[in-house]
């Protein structure tokens, strides 16, 4: 029997990201920009990001959500910039009602659509879903903390992997960075 591996989705680089959010800005379209920026910030998964109302964020100091994969009970800070860019979105959107869900499209059609406008973005030769926003937070998490084993032990906590093994493969590490980190020659004085 042959099988086929599917690919998954894959992060953004830290450009690629704020390429596809200027391009939703210029285009003005709040909608999308607000999925992805929310995606990003919170590293959701779409079942979670889906549940989410204006209510739940809109003026807070963190977002609580009960996992549906997990059933585990999660509080996302929300920092200021990230408040402030959400109530600005909000604005743009028309003020829905506070208890209208913050993402309002299926995943179907989002993963249809972003594929389209990260392309017209100018972002090439991606597999990228609403997957994409959880990977680019963890990927950016461990570049921001030097690479560091650290990093993946609470990336692999807050995904909810049984090891920091599962981890690598789910932010695609390769063998080549996890080579870089014994570049440590001049460690050794004597």
């Amino acid at each position: 029997m042959h099988t086929t591996k599917i690919k998954s989705a894959e992060h953004l680089e830290e450009n690629e990201l704020n390429k596809l959010l200027k391009y939703l800005s210029k285009n003005e379209d709040w909608i999308y920009y607000t999925i992805v920026r929310l995606g990003v910030s919170t590293a959701l998964r779409f079942s979670d990001l889906s549940q989410i109302r204006w209510s739940d964020i809109l003026h807070k100091d963190a977002l609580i959500i009960i996992e549906k994969k997990t059933g585990k009970r999660r509080e996302i800070p929300i920092g200021k910039e990230l408040s402030e860019n959400l109530l600005f979105l909000y604005k743009k959107l028309g003020q829905p009602p506070s208890s209208e869900s913050v993402v309002p499209i299926t995943i179907r059609a989002i993963n249809k659509q972003i594929k389209i406008l990260a392309y017209r973005a100018g972002i090439r030769g991606k597999r990228i879903s609403t997957h994409t926003w959880r990977k680019t937070f963890g990927r950016e998490v461990w570049k921001r903390n030097n690479y560091s084993e650290a990093s993946l032990i609470k990336l692999s906590f807050l995904f909810n992997h049984s090891s920091t093994a599962i981890t690598r493969i789910y932010l695609d590490i390769t063998k080549e960075e996890v080579g870089d980190m014994y570049a440590i020659q001049d460690l050794f004085a004597y």
